[in-house]
């Protein structure tokens, strides 16, 4: 998942700091992409990715092999975010798959503006990506980062394990666990995965500008193009096989963007 120049890195630990920069580069959108999936916060998540940047900065030089610092940044990252003392935001709600399965059926409504008004499409997209995040943390810290290692990240099982540092066999018990709990949520909750779930990102509108997690024309996710065509990503997603459908619609989300790194960069002049 994070993949960098092995002469960058043999340069930056000597002291070239355009070497550094790039690195940090290199680093700051994956570390945050994890920081979102599991914080569900994007102030949140910035600031656990620039602690985890400075980190990796700190002990760069402890590095035994220059070809595996992304495996080893990744490390740091997941030993962090799975560790840290405070909650995020959204974690503090400290919300079950049940009281969130209830929070989504409560004020289902047709939405005022039409789904292709732009605004009105980028407001459901984010609505679809805050949910997906929000429904992540319903998983204890151990599940979530093995449900997001192994099937948003896509990382085998024996990658995913060395990652977390546990065996393969924990590995694949955790990430069995948090499968099922998250297609059983789907399955009866979200109507992007099943026909039968009252729950649709449309009718969550009126309900999430009324409550202020979203906002027309301010969107949080860092959304800059017209939204995911939503009828369209459900039709796909019905398509596939119901053991794929949840993690296909986790991948659905974009990428987040961030200048962590670049602002950390800043600081260090």
């Amino acid at each position: 998942m994070i993949h960098l120049d092995p002469e960058q890195v043999r340069a930056a630990r000597k002291g070239d700091r355009a070497a550094l920069a790039s690195v940090v580069q290199s680093l700051q959108l994956p570390v945050y992409g994890l920081a979102m999936r599991m914080l569900a916060h994007p102030a949140d998540a910035e600031d656990a990715t620039q602690e985890i940047l400075i980190k990796i900065i700190t002990h760069l030089g402890t590095i035994r092999e220059d070809g595996a610092a992304g495996g080893w940044a990744l490390k740091v990252a997941s030993r962090h975010l799975v560790g840290m003392r405070k909650r995020s935001r959204v974690e503090a709600m400290r919300m079950s798959f049940k009281d969130f399965g209830d929070d989504l059926e409560s004020g289902l409504a047709d939405p005022d503006g039409s789904p292709d008004n732009a605004i009105t499409a980028i407001a459901i997209e984010e609505i679809k990506i805050g949910c997906t995040l929000a429904m992540l943390t319903c998983l204890n810290r151990s599940l979530r980062i093995a449900y997001v290692l192994g099937d948003i990240f896509e990382m085998s099982d024996s990658e995913a394990a060395e990652v977390l540092e546990i065996s393969a066999a924990a590995y694949r018990q955790r990430l069995s666990r948090a499968r099922q709990e998250v297609t059983r949520f789907v399955k009866t909750s979200c109507g992007v995965v099943s026909k039968s779930a009252a729950c649709r990102c449309e009718k969550r509108l009126t309900a999430a500008q009324d409550c202020g997690r979203i906002s027309l024309g301010a969107p949080a996710f860092g959304l800059a193009a017209l939204a995911t065509d939503i009828p369209k990503l459900r039709r796909k997603i019905r398509r596939l096989e119901e053991g794929r459908r949840a993690a296909t619609l986790m991948r659905s989300n974009p990428a987040f963007p961030t200048n962590v790194g670049d602002l950390i960069m800043e600081v260090m002049k």
